[in-house]
C-alpha cells in the first residue's frame, strides 16, 4: 500500500510541471505566430512597437500584477484582431512574457486564480 501511494503521489507531482510547460510553450508558440512582427522575437525591435515590452523599465510594469497585463491583452491584442486567439492562449502569451520579464519562473501556470498575486515590477 506504501508503494501505492508514493507511486500516486509522484505522478500527480509530475503533472502539475508537464501542464505548466505546456502553457509556457504554448505562449512562446503564440507569440511567435501573432506578436513578434510588431514586438520582436526579443520584445524589442518589432516592426510597430519600438519600445521593449519585457524587462528592466519597460512597458509592461505598467499593469502592476499579472491579471491587468492579461486583461490589456484581452481586449488589445494581437493589435490585428484580439479575436484571433482565446482566452487560454491569451493566458498563455500573458504566461510567455511574464517569464521573459523576470516575474514568473517557467514551472509555474498562470490563470485567473493566481494572477492578481504576481507583482510586475
Amino acid at each position: 500500500m506504501r508503494y501505492v501511494t508514493l507511486l500516486a503521489l509522484t505522478v500527480l507531482a509530475a503533472f502539475p510541471a508537464a501542464a505548466d510547460q505546456a502553457q509556457l510553450d504554448r505562449g512562446r508558440a503564440i507569440y511567435a505566430e501573432y506578436c513578434t512582427l510588431c514586438h520582436g522575437a526579443d520584445g524589442r525591435r518589432g516592426q510597430g512597437f519600438q519600445t521593449p515590452i519585457w524587462g528592466p523599465q519597460t512597458q509592461i510594469a505598467k499593469f502592476q500584477n499579472a491579471l491587468g497585463l492579461f486583461e490589456y491583452n484581452e481586449v488589445l491584442m494581437p493589435f490585428d484582431g484580439p479575436d484571433k486567439i482565446d482566452e487560454a492562449a491569451k493566458w498563455a502569451v500573458t504566461l510567455y512574457l511574464l517569464v521573459n520579464h523576470g516575474a514568473m519562473q517557467a514551472g509555474q501556470s498562470l490563470s485567473r486564480v493566481n494572477a492578481a498575486q504576481i507583482p510586475i515590477r
